[in-house]
Order: C-alpha cells, then sequence, then structure tokens
C-alpha cells in the first residue's frame, strides 16, 4: 500500500503567491511554446450527439455490452417553468457514436439510483415526479423490457444506491417527507426489499462507496455535521468511522489503493480540496488543494490508469477547469476548461473515455440535453 505524505498546504500556497505578487516577483517565461505545452493547450472535450430531450438528475449505467443506458431525470415539457420527470430512456452506443430510444419506465421519475446486476439486468429504485416513489423496475437489456419489482420500505429520493459483493443493493438515505436515515436492502434473486440498520448521525444527502473489505462508507454531506458511517453487511449494522470535513456538494470513490477519494468544499463556504479515507487505519487524510473554488455537486470518475476525473459542479455560477487526481503526486492538477453544471452523469467508457450528459445550471433555469466526452491527457 502507497500512502500520500502530503500536508494540508494550501494556506502557504496562497500566502506565498501573494507575497510574490506584493514583492514585485515575476515568472519566467519560455522563449517558445514547447511541445507538451501545445499538448496541453489541447481541449481533452470533445462534442457527442444530444440526448434525445433535456435531462437532469437522470441516470447513466454502462451495460455489459459496453452502451449507456440513460434512464428519466427531469427535463422540460414545454419550456421553461414546464419541467417534470420522465419517463423515457435511451442508450449511448460508443462503436457509432449514436443514441437510440429505449423501452419507457412505467413510472416516470428523477433522483433515483441505477445499479447493474451481476446478472447484467439494472434495478431503478425510488425517486420523484409529483410525489416521492417507493416503487421499483428492473430492465433487462436482453430484451428491451421494464419489470415490477418489490417496492422499498421507505420512499425516497436523492439517495444511494451500492452493489454488494453478495450480489444484493443497500439503498441508503435520501430523503422522504425529511432526510432520512434509514436503510433498506434489495435481493435479485426474490425481487424484494428488506431493511437493515439505520445510520447514527448520517443522514439525507450523502455519498456511500464499497470498501475493499466489503463494507460500505457513508459520508455526511449537509455542510454542518462532520460524520461518516461504516455499514457491514455481515451484521446488518452501521457502526462510526473516523469524522471527515463537515462536506457540501462533495463526490466520493475508491481508488485502486484502498482508499477513498472525496473531493468537495467544506462547510459550504471553504475552499475545495482532495481528501483520503483509509479504511484499514479508520483516518482521513488532507492531500491536495483544488484548482477550482468551491466546487459543488461534480463528479468523480475513475479511470483506467488510476486518476481520477473530477467534472463539472457548480462554482458560484461560473465555469472553470475540469481537474485530474494523480496518485503519482497525490494531488489535482487541471485538465481542461469545464462547465458549471449539476445534475449530470459521468461514465466511464469501454474505451477509457468518459461519456458526461445533461445536469442542469444554477445560473439560469436550464436544463440540458448535451452530450460530451472526455479524453484523458
Amino acid at each position: 500500500m502507497t500512502r500520500a505524505t502530503t500536508t494540508k498546504t494550501w494556506l502557504c500556497l496562497g500566502l506565498c503567491g501573494a507575497l510574490a505578487t506584493m514583492t514585485g516577483a515575476s515568472p519566467a517565461f519560455a522563449a517558445a511554446p514547447t511541445a507538451a505545452l501545445n499538448a496541453s493547450l489541447t481541449s481533452p472535450w470533445s462534442s457527442a450527439p444530444s440526448l434525445s430531450r433535456t435531462r437532469a438528475y437522470h441516470s447513466a449505467t454502462r451495460l455489459t455490452d459496453g452502451t449507456v443506458l440513460v434512464v428519466g431525470g427531469q427535463g422540460w415539457t414545454s419550456g421553461p417553468s414546464s419541467a417534470a420527470a420522465t419517463a423515457t430512456t435511451e442508450a449511448y452506443t460508443p462503436a457509432t457514436n449514436a443514441w437510440s430510444a429505449r423501452a419507457s419506465l412505467a413510472t416516470a421519475r428523477q433522483g433515483h439510483t441505477a445499479t447493474l446486476l451481476n446478472d447484467g439486468r439494472v434495478l431503478v429504485a425510488g425517486g420523484q415526479n409529483t410525489a416521492t416513489l417507493a416503487s421499483a423496475e428492473l430492465y433487462d437489456p436482453a430484451t428491451n423490457t421494464w419489470s415490477p419489482t418489490g417496492s422499498l420500505a421507505t420512499a425516497r429520493r436523492g439517495h444511494k444506491a451500492v452493489l454488494l459483493n453478495n450480489g444484493k443493493v443497500l439503498v441508503v438515505g435520501g430523503f422522504g417527507a425529511a432526510a432520512l436515515k434509514s436503510a433498506e436492502l434489495y435481493d435479485p434473486a426474490t425481487g424484494a426489499w428488506t431493511t437493515t440498520g439505520s445510520l447514527a448521525t448520517v443522514e439525507g444527502r450523502l455519498t456511500a462507496t464499497l470498501l475493499p473489505d466489503g463494507r460500505v462508507l457513508a459520508i455526511n454531506d449537509n455542510g454542518v455535521t462532520a460524520t461518516a458511517e461504516r455499514f457491514n453487511p455481515a451484521t446488518g449494522t452501521w457502526s462510526g468511522a473516523a469524522a471527515p470535513p463537515a462536506f457540501y456538494g462533495h463526490a466520493a470513490v475508491l481508488l485502486p489503493q484502498g482508499a477513498v477519494l472525496a473531493v468537495g468544499q467544506e462547510q459550504g463556504r471553504f475552499e475545495s480540496g482532495a481528501w483520503l479515507f483509509w479504511a484499514e487505519d479508520n483516518e482521513w487524510e488532507y492531500v491536495s488543494t483544488a484548482n477550482e473554488s468551491r466546487r459543488s455537486g461534480h463528479t468523480l470518475t475513475l479511470l483506467d490508469d488510476g486518476r481520477v476525473l473530477v467534472a463539472r459542479g457548480t462554482r458560484n455560477q461560473v465555469g472553470g477547469s475540469a481537474e485530474l487526481f494523480s496518485t503519482t503526486n497525490w494531488s489535482l492538477s487541471v485538465a481542461g476548461g469545464d462547465a458549471p453544471t449539476t445534475g449530470h452523469t459521468a461514465t466511464l467508457l469501454e474505451d477509457g473515455r468518459v461519456l458526461v450528459v445533461g445536469g442542469t445550471s444554477q445560473e439560469e433555469p436550464e436544463i440540458y440535453s448535451s452530450a460530451e466526452l472526455f479524453t484523458a491527457p
């Protein structure tokens, strides 16, 4: 195991830069652009065909054949101020760079979860349309059909779902009439949900990440309560984990080294940065300042080479840059321009590119149908 050793130096970096400016220090300039510089100026983004409709808070799942299934979401029905959940679905085929319609859900929904099961089917659960939903549906790619399955014990939206090592699906948190601490397990063999242990302090908006030992790390995300808990599938119980920062709008992903990378801002008003949770030591480690100030509602995508793409997210209504996290130097670096959207999806394709789809902007009442492909430099 390789551990990060970087300390929390962003304050020093900022003060040193300011001091250099005040003392008149000037940077050195190269005589001519180099090939490496020219390559770095090439945008890693390319346009993909647009979706058939606007979508935000939808789901995107890479199927076993490499296509990406996009399900539901919120979209315009006839223009601004007419947003509603949709039951439509469509699939992106990388080989043809094209979208095709797929069978529609029985129930329109947004803010749901979609989980690829071990048998290749997709479980879609919860969400909302005119009300918060408890219903769930199964998609069979072989027949392009949806079928009903057992309903959640608690209607929820904005929750998280994790496929466990035993093939069951853990659904946790989200919102009903209020923030939820409850959790449920779905058994694909029976199509039934059973309640399991509830969270003690984490609730509502959270991230949930499968750890190398089969447990699940849930990190709170309300910008107020700095707390995390771990779920043990063997006992169906949650236990406290080391306290993270009071994240607001963060995202999390498991790295090949076994640590959970969390990127986001603290308390909704402090700078974004990158933290690592080392499960075997039950400790958090700050490793890098972010190049984007106060990024929230972004996505993290683990690339084939072990780096992580940090994409989109709202940043004071201003677009900025995408970032790449590298475990070579345990830091974030700029990786091309980016847009200030949230409610999008980012899906790793079999060829290593990342498909980023849809989303919404906090600047205007906008929902997007656009799709882009990120090719890591």
